[in-house]
């Protein structure tokens, strides 16, 4: 439900935005324009057409926030219906575009009243309530702060029952509060523990691409999906590059790319904004692992260890740190790459086989590729 239509019911919707303004137009207006409207507020507040809840937003929105402040925070003192509400969207509103909707709210004077409104909200069984108050808490509180893990409880709490309820953004939001801050290595390290895996994500995250199917934020929860994924795989090359490293196997990481690669492809809608960004990401850690792969297996033979140290180091800087450091990632690429096709068959049969991703990039550097002695 939008604002204009919760405050004004069933009046002309249109006849109400020409005489008032949106919130879109207020952020527009000049100031002559911002005079108007606030004009027609005043004199509709007197005639008892609108609330004047509307003054308050107006004055948030359009440059005088102190006394829009005010006078919201008056009505929820005088019981004036739904104020509470319209005091947490005006000021998250005002916190956004002062770039304050962050850790740094909680500096701020207006910021114990405006979580008060939340709890208000959510007591009165309000819609939305719960997302929204979670996704103070969310925002608002570092895995650092003292009291973050008692937050997270009760953000958690919320997420779970705003998710069940489908609210708008609850199940993305919660996956990414998921993957930004209770899954991660340094919230383990601080608690010595982990409470939340990694994985917990994964179901608000196939919820997310179907509540949010129809929204503005449809884009976003795909590339979260893939995001989620992605990270995962980020992880195994990781672990691959370890195994390199202390010269173990490589059991079953290959299966565990492939597997959350396919994850992505097949949740994927064609037509996304970030869709070329994502295949990239996934052809690029395709081509990383299959040159990890045969570099693997080189060193493991005895052979071009040289080169094959080189391309780990030039892949993860810290963790090939006492590698050779004696040519370019391209270099070692392009002489592993004319290694591979010239033994392309014998490898083949030794399992080391290369996906498409890594043949585009051999077929792109044709020429630096056959220039090699």
């Amino acid at each position: 439900m939008t604002f204009f239509r919760k405050i004004f019911g069933a009046t002309n919707l249109t006849k109400t935005q020409n005489l008032y303004g949106t919130g879109e137009d207020w952020r527009k207006a000049d100031k002559k324009q911002l005079a108007i409207y606030k004009e027609n507020i005043t004199n509709g507040i007197e005639n008892g057409e609108v609330s004047i809840l509307m003054l308050g937003r107006f004055l948030m929105g359009a440059g005088e926030p102190e006394e829009g402040e005010r006078m919201l925070h008056q009505a929820v003192l005088d019981n004036v219906e739904g104020a509470e509400s319209d005091y947490v969207d005006s000021v998250s509103y005002y916190y956004m575009m002062t770039d304050k909707y962050n850790r740094s709210a909680k500096q701020d004077p207006w910021y114990i009243k405006w979580v008060d409104a939340a709890k208000v909200c959510v007591e009165n069984g309000e819609n939305e309530s719960e997302v929204r108050l979670a996704d103070i808490y969310s925002t608002c509180y570092d895995i650092n702060d003292p009291e973050f893990e008692d937050i997270a409880k009760e953000t958690i709490r919320l997420y779970k029952i705003a998710a069940s309820k489908h609210q708008s953004r609850a199940a993305l939001n919660y996956a990414i509060f998921i993957m930004d801050k209770l899954a991660t290595e340094a919230y383990k390290k601080i608690k010595n523990s982990q409470d939340v895996e990694w994985s917990s994500a994964e179901p608000y995250i196939l919820q997310a691409l179907t509540d949010e199917k129809n929204t503005s934020d449809r884009d976003y929860a795909y590339s979260t999906m893939a995001r989620y994924y992605s990270t995962i795989i980020h992880k195994k090359v990781a672990q691959a590059i370890d195994c390199y490293i202390k010269e173990i196997e490589l059991d079953g990481i290959a299966e565990d790319i492939k597997y959350n690669e396919k994850k992505v492809l097949s949740y994927m809608a064609p037509d996304i904004k970030d869709k070329d960004y994502i295949y990239t990401t996934l052809n690029n850690y395709n081509i990383y692992f299959d040159f990890l792969c045969l570099s693997y297996f080189l060193k493991k033979q005895g052979e071009m260890e040289e080169i094959c140290d080189n391309y780990v180091y030039q892949i993860d800087k810290k963790r090939g740190s006492n590698f050779s450091k004696s040519m370019s990632r391209d270099q070692a690429m392009a002489i592993l790459s004319k290694y591979y096709l010239a033994n392309e068959s014998e490898l083949s049969n030794k399992d080391i086989k290369f996906t498409k991703a890594s043949y585009d990039f051999m077929e792109k550097r044709k020429a630096s590729i056959a220039a090699i002695d």
